[in-house]
């Protein structure tokens, strides 16, 4: 008991002393990632950004470039993106601890499948990018005005409207459809575009999240409604 105490005693002397706890780690930045599963292995290469627990970013394979998003919450990281395997677009839900240079984890592939994924933080290159020459990253679409998109999930479809605003890569607006009227905010982050919206179904709020990527006038991906499930949109500008 006695030496207990004493342990304890420590302890609090070193906080005290100025020993604080490391900081949490920050999943923010480009990774080199590798996919795990009974027919070999998939390289990708996933970029990420955080803004206090929400992460965005794209994820690019030999299935091309999609977004990604989710969540940071100390070490655990969870993330989804829609991906076409060539039968239409499916859910993958990536989840997976940080520790410093190193993640690892488990992906569920639409329901079906799991597989096991690791990713090492790719090494800065620190070079500047010569006059002329493309930059790293693509510059961030437009995507203000009304956009109609087609929504399609366990719960049902529709042909909702929203209208955004872009300031920057903060997205603001308004949603239209079958869920009712509401206010929605995202952001954009070159191709890889988010927003979200919460309104009330019969007296319980649902959070809908669409994650996806914008090319020029049309937009694809997934959308999320909270406990009703998963489903997949595609979306034009709207004209006139």
């Amino acid at each position: 008991m006695t030496s207990r105490i004493i342990m304890i005693v420590c302890a609090v002397g070193l906080v005290s002393a100025g020993q604080a706890p490391p900081p949490a780690p920050d999943a923010g930045g480009r990774w080199d990632a590798t996919f795990y599963s009974d027919g070999g292995t998939t390289p990708a290469t996933i970029v990420l950004k955080k803004d206090g627990d929400r992460l965005t970013g794209t994820i690019s394979s030999e299935l091309g470039e999609t977004a990604i998003a989710g969540t940071q919450k100390g070490a655990d990281l969870s993330l989804s993106l829609a991906a076409d395997f060539g039968n239409g677009p499916i859910t993958i839900v990536l989840t997976g601890k940080l520790n410093g240079d190193v993640m690892t984890g488990v992906a569920d592939i639409g329901g079906q499948a799991q597989a096991d994924w690791g990713a090492k933080r790719a090494p800065a290159t620190g070079a500047a990018v010569p006059a002329g020459d493309k930059p790293a990253t693509e510059p961030a679409a437009d995507v203000s005005g009304s956009w109609v998109l087609d929504v399609t999930t366990a719960a049902g479809s529709g042909t909702p409207t929203v209208t955004l605003a872009q300031d920057g890569e903060k997205l603001t607006g308004h949603y239209s459809g079958q869920l009712g009227e509401a206010p929605l905010t995202g952001t954009l982050n070159g191709t890889a575009i988010t927003f979200q919206f919460a309104v009330d179904i019969q007296g319980t709020s649902l959070t809908v999240v669409y994650t996806g990527t914008v090319e020029k006038d049309a937009m694809k991906g997934t959308v999320t409604l909270g406990e009703m499930g998963d489903g997949t949109f595609t979306g034009g500008r709207k004209k006139g």
